[in-house]
């Protein structure tokens, strides 16, 4: 298996699983694999849940296997058979976390219990704030601070939470402003629409049947009350965006397959364009920092 890892921060606790209470903490990591890569199939000794962040891989989950991708999340529950291959001339990256819920005191963990205890193994589009919730995780695990356990244990919760979330298909619901005036609260719901579906180059064409207007009268009521274009709203999000992806370790490769662009040179130069510097320059900057 090392032959086709580029890096594995693996942090295995089966002996003495490290307690955040109210979860146990058995297994938490990163890895970053060539193609050819195999997990070999075992046994859970507890849930898990694996989140792609790049490429595609084959995963057993229970007695089924499954194409999973970037932005998939995939949840095999305790005595389940699981593995992961590498799908065929892909690379791929993923975090992976094994708990279990040892307090059910709140009400909360409770809900939780019930829906890991219960559910089945299986897979779904992921929520977007899993990526962050992970990186929240990795960098409290050893205890940088007094705050640092606090830290991990609302990570875990959360994380849990936006799992059961998105393998109910409930993933990256939409924020919408408690706004009771006619269009004001419809161009409300366009921007958090379109911040929410950032990722999908076609999002504009998909506003009609989202909102039942037409695409120009969404246009133009949009415009006057926002001041810019449709288009050049989407085009500042999808700025916003990518900086986010790439400010979490993602390669400019990734963030621009990610993102939707023909091609590296066509994203360099979108992204160029705003910033006033490269992709990759940008990302320099907060990988030193």
């Amino acid at each position: 298996m090392a032959d086709f890892v580029k890096f594995h921060f693996d942090n295995v606790f089966l002996n003495k699983p490290m307690m955040f209470l109210p979860y146990s903490l058995v297994q938490v990591g990163d890895i970053d694999t060539y193609s050819g890569y195999r997990c070999n199939q075992h046994t859970q000794w507890s849930h898990e849940l694996t989140y792609i962040v790049r490429g595609s891989v084959n995963i057993l989950c229970g007695d089924k296997t499954y194409l999973c991708k970037a932005g998939d999340i995939v949840f095999n529950p305790k005595g389940t058979e699981h593995a992961i291959v590498s799908a065929d001339g892909h690379s791929a990256r993923y975090y992976y976390i094994a708990f279990d819920i040892v307090e059910c005191e709140d009400e909360c963990e409770q809900k939780l219990a019930d829906f890991f205890n219960k559910a089945q193994p299986t897979f779904a589009v992921a929520d977007r704030s899993i990526t962050h919730t992970f990186h929240d995780i990795f960098l409290n695990l050893y205890g940088n601070d007094e705050f640092s356990s606090a830290i991990v244990s609302d990570g875990i919760r959360k994380l849990l939470i936006y799992a059961l979330r998105s393998l109910k298909g409930e993933a990256n619901r939409v924020y919408v402003p408690d706004l009771r005036f006619g269009k004001k609260r419809t161009v409300a719901q366009i921007c958090s629409f379109i911040d929410s579906n950032v990722e999908d180059i076609n999002v504009l064409k998909k506003l009609p049947q989202r909102f039942d207007y037409s695409y120009s009268h969404i246009s133009s009521f949009f415009s006057k009350s926002m001041g810019l274009s449709l288009k050049e709203y989407f085009l500042m999000s999808r700025h916003r965006r990518a900086c986010e992806l790439l400010r979490s370790g993602m390669s400019v490769t990734a963030v621009s397959e990610r993102m939707g662009y023909s091609s590296i040179h066509v994203f360099s130069k979108a992204f160029s364009s705003r910033e006033n510097i490269s992709p990759s320059v940008y990302a320099q900057k907060y990988k030193t920092r």
